[in-house]
């Protein structure tokens, strides 16, 4: 089914009725409850009729004799595509996620927290997009003694994403020390994209060790391990609240939850 144009208005508007309440409901939904809360003043009868047109196009199925409909995979996309009306969100809601997302947080951990909001907010999973960048450029770095021969990095990349990492180096470094060494990193490599900066600096750590220039092999070695402890995104995607997909009877199947949940690990 490719548009909503293949079927009439009254046939739509009872195919978007029945995938709102299967959603809120996670069971078949019968011809009785269609006719009640559809609006449209249509006996069962009529409603039954419609509804084996709509399983005739592959838009719904009877898991069970006497059952109820549920919408297809087709039945959802017709859905997404031509009769899902966004609503605004609540002022409370909104509130609720503003209040749980700090912007100062580094980006995978608001992607993570989003997710979690968006599950809270609809009992249901929460999945959260990753933006996909073709290039990532170095902005900023500084690093932060701490104790225990860790050192605090603070990564700038693009725009404004931050990300905070320690890493253990081998001997102490002194706060002058690793000014001086964030001071000569942003000063050669800002504006350059990461992959370039890692070959670069291997480069650089090569003809330091090479000349025996300790000062400079300190420097270049702190940002090898910078640079190569940098998290890598973990797919296109945040996922969470997946087991509020359990309350589904679709998907009281075990077999049925363990696919859905394969089909996520795979992406």
């Amino acid at each position: 089914m490719s548009s909503s144009q293949e079927i009439d208005q009254r046939t739509q508007h009872l195919l978007k009725v029945l995938v709102h309440k299967y959603i809120e409901e996670g069971r078949p939904i019968g011809s009785r409850a269609l006719s009640r809360d559809s609006g449209l003043n249509l006996s069962p009868a009529t409603i039954r009729n419609v509804m084996a047109d709509l399983e005739e196009l592959g838009l719904v199925v009877a898991p069970h004799t006497s059952a109820g409909r549920v919408p297809t995979a087709s039945g959802y996309r017709l859905f997404v595509d031509s009769l899902l009306t966004i609503q605004p969100l609540h002022i409370s809601q909104l509130e609720k996620l503003r209040e749980g997302i700090e912007i100062k947080e580094d980006s995978s951990h608001i992607l993570e927290t989003a997710s979690r909001l968006l599950s809270g907010l609809t009992s249901m999973a929460g999945l959260v997009s990753v933006p996909k960048r073709d290039v990532v450029n170095f902005r900023h770095i500084e690093f932060l003694p701490l104790s225990h021969s860790r050192v605090l990095v603070i990564l700038v990349t693009n725009e404004q994403e931050v990300q905070n990492r320690v890493i253990h180096v081998q001997r102490h470094y002194s706060a002058s020390e690793l000014v001086q060494i964030s001071n000569y990193l942003n000063s050669t490599f800002e504006g350059k994209s990461l992959a370039e900066v890692r070959r670069m600096i291997v480069n650089e750590l090569q003809e330091a060790q090479q000349k025996v220039n300790n000062e400079m092999i300190g420097a270049v070695e702190m940002a090898h391990m910078a640079f190569k402890s940098e998290k890598k995104p973990t797919g296109d995607y945040v996922l969470s609240g997946e087991t509020n997909l359990m309350g589904f009877d679709e998907l009281s199947d075990v077999g049925r939850l363990r696919q859905l949940f394969d089909a996520f690990n795979q992406k």
